[in-house]
């Protein structure tokens, strides 16, 4: 119930947040253009960057002289041209192969199926030409939209010369003498009153009402679109030209690339479009993820990502808490089973090549005998392989077992002193070059099985020794001098903490652990460049930004194609086979993780802001508390001088605090054990 809330709470948090990033986008003009694909036309694809999607009647002037084309909308010449791809080669609608359908307000490929880019808006006429326009005829065009759409005086005639082609919403049936649809009625069809060419729509859910742009009639295209079928040599005149220009007059509330007038067939297609994304406006969930623009902060794109994938990562976590119920097939009650199965050695290791009959056993090296094991059979005879498996664990936990409990105790002492009582932990034999203490392990061994095989009771008994209690910084010729490698201990070994102890004295030390216990595993957020990995594919890294994922380091998710940078830097373990003991490296690497890394210094910052709200504005409060959280120790006379000189003469006092914490949390003393 908890995780489904999240999902209600998280597309609450994203439409707030969705609603204030978006503030931030500047608000640019979109763009009218031109499109030649398909059918050995490559692919030309360009705009002109005005704002043309605010629902407002717009007209755009497009011409190709047959290299180029160029663009006027409402009357005034493109400033630039944009691209999402493809050139500008001016194709025009001579250059298609096999030119074979009209489509008006959508893509279609001529089967009466819109198949993408449905425009939602309104188209009033569109002209082509069969040349380019002049100053003249564009100045004439310009009069004939403003008084006609805008009221703005006497409407003259639009340009006669050279029209090839006139849809005119004026007009729908090109018969002056009959009247026009009324407004908000469905249009099944609208003919061209140049050629008669006519571009119809039967299903009447998908037909354009007749509406009004500005002060004239248009059709009002949403979910809509117009097909007619043409033919180079028949109706279509436009369809020989190698040049000429079209004129569209029209409105657009789209929010994403939308078709307009399209002419196709044979593969290729030669069509206008709106783009909002070519200008630069763009979604608000493109831009968040484009780190190479300033407009977000890091912590903002992270928590979008979270939000906005909440849903999938939750259906993740249900799948996890999921019972597994496991059921026993095939299985035959008394008197039907056998006891142990019979085994055989392998001749030459092949499985169906079978040798001589062995009896299961323990190794003689340990038991210092060759007698078969003693195995209590299944007085059912359900499982047979159970008994063996059961006399296996029962010899391996057996007291007398020689091996276990000092193996055990020799890994224990290993995790508490960076190095076993025997030096490699998985091998007991001969080339492992014996134990130190061979007494000390024997002893361990004995205290292991009489304290019931309590691991607590032994991590209790050897930190409390004083073998461990003793420190590094030891100065005693004489035992160096005997004893250089310190194989008797007289002093404890300077090492490193692991990866994990490290990021989580590090979340310790700002104060924002998340120390609650059990539950899912966390995904703490990753580096940029991996993170942008992660975002694009089906992975399982549901990446926390907040408090739910600074738990303790035991509850990362392990993922065997994908490790956390910081901590592999420190030799944190890789799950892709067993290892008896981890490495323990020093490397520039690891100080450039603590130093650089987004993870230590958003934690010294949080440290740095933990600090001052617990010791004021008071200097030598705030250099006692920061030393007392990260290195739990008092600063001495000669640190107290140095940083109270740093941060009392800091022109930023919040800024010197939070390279003070970050230097700390460099420091040797931070991550090795003295």
């Amino acid at each position: 119930a908890r995780l489904q809330q999240q999902v209600g709470e998280a597309k609450t948090q994203l439409a707030s947040l969705t609603k204030e990033l978006e503030k931030r986008i500047p608000r640019q003009a979109s763009g009218f253009g031109l499109q030649a694909i398909g059918g050995g036309l490559g692919n030309d694809y360009i705009y002109d960057p005005a704002n043309v999607t605010d629902g407002k009647p717009h007209y755009t002037v497009a011409s190709s002289d047959g290299k180029a084309w160029s663009y006027f909308t409402d009357g005034k010449p493109a400033q630039r041209y944009g691209s999402k791809s493809g050139t500008n080669n001016g194709k025009w609608f001579g250059d298609l192969p096999k030119p074979e359908h009209i489509t008006l307000g959508a893509y279609t490929e001529g089967d009466r199926r819109a198949r993408g880019g449905e425009h939602k808006g309104a188209f009033a006429e569109v002209l082509i030409y069969g040349q380019v326009l002049n100053e003249e005829q564009r100045g004439t065009l310009d009069r004939y939209v403003k008084a006609r759409y805008h009221g703005e005086g006497q409407a003259p005639e639009p340009p006669t010369d050279g029209l090839r082609f006139w849809l005119d919403a004026g007009d729908i049936d090109a018969n002056a003498e009959t009247p026009n649809p009324a407004e908000g009625s469905r249009v099944a069809a609208w003919v061209d009153k140049v050629t008669g060419t006519a571009l119809g729509q039967a299903e009447p859910a998908r037909q354009p009402k007749m509406s009004r742009l500005g002060q004239s009639p248009a059709l009002y295209f949403e979910n809509s679109f117009l097909l007619g079928s043409i033919a180079r040599g028949r109706s279509a005149k436009f369809l020989d030209d190698q040049a000429g220009t079209m004129v569209v007059i029209f409105s657009a509330e789209s929010n994403g690339e939308v078709y307009g007038f399209a002419v196709g067939g044979g593969g290729a297609m030669l069509s206008t479009f709106v783009t909002p994304d070519g200008a630069g406006a763009g979604k608000l969930r493109d831009r968040v993820y484009d780190y190479s623009n300033d407009l977000f902060a890091k912590n903002e794109r992270d928590l979008f990502y979270s939000l906005e994938n909440r849903d999938r990562f939750v259906k993740q976590s249900l799948k996890r808490l999921q019972p597994e119920a496991m059921s026993l097939r095939h299985s035959f009650g008394p008197p039907y089973e056998p006891g142990v199965p019979v085994t055989r050695v392998k001749l030459r290791g092949e499985f169906d090549n079978d040798g001589k009959v062995v009896k299961a056993g323990f190794p003689s090296i340990v038991t210092g005998h060759t007698k078969p094991a003693a195995i209590r059979l299944d007085p059912f005879k359900r499982w047979p392989t159970r008994s063996r498996r059961m006399a296996l664990a029962t010899w391996i936990t057996s007291p007398d077992n020689p091996l276990t409990a000092r193996v055990m105790m020799n890994r224990l002492w290993y995790r508490h002193f960076g190095r076993g009582i025997v030096k490699t932990p998985s091998d007991f034999g001969k080339l492992s070059g014996g134990a130190t203490h061979p007494d000390l392990l024997d002893w361990l061994a004995g205290q292991f099985v009489n304290q019931r095989w309590s691991l607590k009771a032994m991590h209790r008994l050897i930190v409390t020794s004083s073998t461990y209690r003793q420190s590094s910084f030891v100065v005693n010729e004489t035992a160096s001098a005997a004893d250089p490698l310190n194989d008797l201990w007289w002093r404890y070994e300077q090492r490193r903490l692991d990866a994990e102890a490290i990021r989580d004295s590090v979340l310790t030390a700002s104060g924002r652990l998340n120390n609650e216990l059990y539950g899912l595993p966390i995904f703490p957020p990753l580096p940029g460049d991996i993170a942008e990995t992660v975002k694009y594919s089906e992975n399982k890294w549901d990446t926390q930004v907040g408090h739910e994922g600074r738990k303790r380091s035991i509850y990362i998710y392990q993922q065997r194609t994908l490790n956390m940078p910081f901590m592999q830097a420190f030799d944190s373990t890789v799950c892709d086979e067993s290892r008896p003991r981890r490495r323990t490296s020093v490397t520039p690497l690891q100080a450039l993780s603590l130093f650089n890394g987004d993870f230590v210094n958003e934690e010294a910052t949080a440290l740095a802001k933990r600090v001052l709200r617990e010791a004021g504005r008071s200097v030598p409060d705030q250099i006692r508390l920061a030393y007392r959280y990260t290195l739990s120790r008092p600063p001495s006379p000669e640190e107290s001088k140095h940083f109270g000189d740093l941060l009392g003469q800091a022109e930023d006092p919040a800024a010197a605090l939070n390279g003070f914490c970050r230097v700390l949390l460099n420091t040797n003393e931070f991550v090795y054990i003295d």
